[in-house]
């Protein structure tokens, strides 16, 4: 974050590891608790004190109000790309992976990715042939 006054999408995006458009959502949740409180804020950014003190408590605000992002570890079901943060794979690794292991669940057209299931299968297994 160096000299930076402000985040943006972008800049949260890579600092957390997750997709503009997730990191977008969070910037508009963020930059809404600002508001609410009477602050002054710019569109499309946040400020980074501001941004940094809420990540450091995992995005929970002081009054219990959650953002619409969570830590990894407490959601059950993934995004492909939480997963491969998650297990630190690769997205092709990780849906071949998904499928032997049995820890893909389809939900309509989307492909989510069971947590709990690969924590299990971890703590039981030692490796996989790929």
């Amino acid at each position: 974050m160096g000299n930076k006054w402000y985040m943006t999408a972008e800049d949260i995006a890579a600092d957390l590891g997750i997709d503009e458009k997730e990191a977008g959502r969070l910037l508009r949740n963020l930059s809404e608790r600002i508001k609410r409180k009477g602050g002054c804020y710019i569109a499309g950014r946040v400020p980074v004190s501001y941004y940094q003190k809420m990540k450091d408590t995992d995005f929970m605000s002081p009054d219990g109000m959650e953002a619409d992002c969570c830590p990894l570890n407490q959601k059950r079901l993934l995004s492909l790309k939480e997963f491969c943060v998650y297990a630190s794979f690769g997205q092709n690794t990780a849906r071949q992976f998904a499928k032997k292991a049995g820890i893909e669940k389809r939900i309509g057209h989307k492909v989510l990715y069971d947590r709990v299931l690969f924590d299990d299968w971890c703590d039981k297994n030692k490796s996989m042939e790929m």
